[in-house]
C-alpha cells in the first residue's frame, strides 16, 4: 500500500522537487535541530498567546531497551486553523531517563498563527533479512524468513502548508555504541513512502526484504519504485543492475488511458538509443505491460537532508502484444496512453 507524503498529523504513527529542488528546499526549511526559534516565545508563553504542552510516542521497544519519544507541541489560540498547532522539537528518551537524541523545527508566527505546522509520527523496526532456501531431494524449498524485532526507530516529518505532492522526510535510528542515533540525515521523497506492514507489537513495523524500505519517485510521467537498505547508509537495491549501461532496474508504476485511435510506438532492443528501433502499431486493444523503468540511482547529500536522484526521463522497459523492448521519448509514452502530470 503506497502512502502519500504530504502532511502528517501530530501523534500519528503511520507514514506518510527533483533532486536540486529537492535540496534547495531541505536547506530552507532546515530539519537540523536549531536553538530556541523565536526570541519572544517565552514572552508569549507566559501570557498566555501560546500554550506549550507536552506528549509522548511510544514506548518502543528497540534491542532489548524501552525508549519514549518526547514530542512539546504549540497550540496557539485564535489562530487560523490549521496553523494554530505545531510540533516544537522533541526528544528520544530511554527507559532511564538518559537523552539519546534532540531535535528543533524552525518556527515562526504572527497574529494568524504558525508559519509551517509540523508534525510527526514514527514507529518501532523489526529487521528483515533475505529469503533462505534448503536443498530437499534436489529441489529448492524455501525457509520461513526470520525477523528481528526493534532492530531500530523510523520518525517521519511533515508540514503543512505545502504544495500537492512535495513529500516529506523520515529519519532511521539505531543502536551504535549504546546510543540510538540517526543513521542519515532525514531523507526527503517527492512522491510516496510505501507503508511498511504491521510488526511484532501494535507501534512497529516491519521493513520489506533486505531491510528496505520503498519510496516512489514521480518522474513527470511514472513512479519508480526506489527500495533503500535503510541499515546500509541508504544502499539501493533494485531488481538487477545493468553493468553496461549503470543503469538500476526498478519496479514502475504506471496510470494508463490508452488512446482510441491507433498509433505507433519505436521500441528500442537496448536502453541506449543506439539501435535502430521497431515501430509497434498500437491499438485500443493492443495488450502493453509496463516491466520496468531503467534509471541511474543516488542519494544526493545537503547540509539538513538528503534525497534520492534518478534520471528526469528513465527509461521504460513494456510489453506490446508480447514483444519487449524500451521507450523514453515523450511521444512514445503519450502513443502507450501515458500523460504527463506534475
Amino acid at each position: 500500500m503506497a502512502v502519500s507524503l504530504k502532511k502528517y498529523s501530530t501523534g500519528s504513527r503511520s507514514g506518510m522537487d527533483r533532486s536540486l529542488i529537492i535540496l534547495s528546499c531541505i536547506t530552507l526549511i532546515a530539519l537540523a535541530a536549531r536553538d530556541a526559534p523565536a526570541k519572544d516565545l517565552g514572552d508569549e508563553i507566559k501570557a498566555g498567546k501560546i500554550q506549550r504542552t507536552e506528549r509522548e510516542m511510544g514506548p518502543f521497544r528497540i534491542e532489548g531497551r524501552d525508549f519514549t519519544v518526547v514530542i512539546k507541541d504549540l497550540k496557539y489560540p485564535g489562530a487560523t486553523m490549521g496553523f494554530d498547532e505545531t510540533v516544537e522539537s522533541f526528544s528520544i528518551v530511554d527507559q532511564d531517563g538518559r537523552v539519546h537524541y534532540e531535535k528543533s523545527f524552525p518556527l515562526e508566527y504572527d497574529e494568524a498563527g504558525f508559519g509551517e505546522s509540523w508534525g510527526m509520527g514514527g514507529s518501532a523496526l523489526d529487521s528483515r533479512g533475505l529469503k533462505g532456501f534448503r536443498n530437499e531431494s534436489g529441489k529448492l524449498v524455501e525457509l520461513p524468513q526470520k525477523d528481528v524485532p526493534g532492530a531500530g526507530l523510523v520518525l517521519y516529518y511533515g508540514f503543512t502548508p505545502s504544495s500537492p505532492g512535495s513529500g516529506g522526510s523520515c529519519q532511521v535510528f539505531a543502536m551504535r555504541e549504546g546510543k540510538l542515533l540517526p543513521l542519515f540525515l532525514p531523507l526527503h521523497v517527492y512522491g510516496t513512502n510505501y507503508e511498511l506492514e504491521p510488526g511484532s507489537s501494535p507501534n512497529s513495523r516491519r521493513l520489506f526484504e533486505n531491510d528496505t524500505m520503498r519510496f516512489g519517485e514521480w518522474t513527470g510521467w511514472f513512479e519508480v519504485v526506489v527500495p533503500l537498505r535503510v541499515f546500509d547508509n541508504l544502499k539501493v537495491v533494485p531488481l538487477h543492475y545493468s553493468v553496461a549501461s549503470g543503469y538500476y532496474a526498478c519496479e514502475v508504476v504506471v496510470d494508463r488511458s490508452p488512446s482510441a485511435e491507433d498509433t505507433f510506438v519505436r521500441l528500442f532492443d537496448y536502453p541506449n538509443g543506439s539501435s535502430t528501433p521497431r515501430h509497434i502499431i498500437i491499438k485500443k486493444e493492443t495488450r502493453v505491460e509496463f516491466v520496468f523503468a531503467y534509471t541511474k540511482v543516488a542519494i544526493k547529500q545537503g547540509i539538513y537532508g538528503c534525497s534520492i536522484s534518478i534520471d528526469q526521463m528513465p527509461w521504460l522497459m513494456v510489453r506490446i502484444d508480447g514483444k519487449e523492448g524500451f521507450v523514453r521519448d515523450a511521444e512514445d509514452l503519450r502513443a502507450l496512453g501515458l500523460r504527463q502530470a506534475g
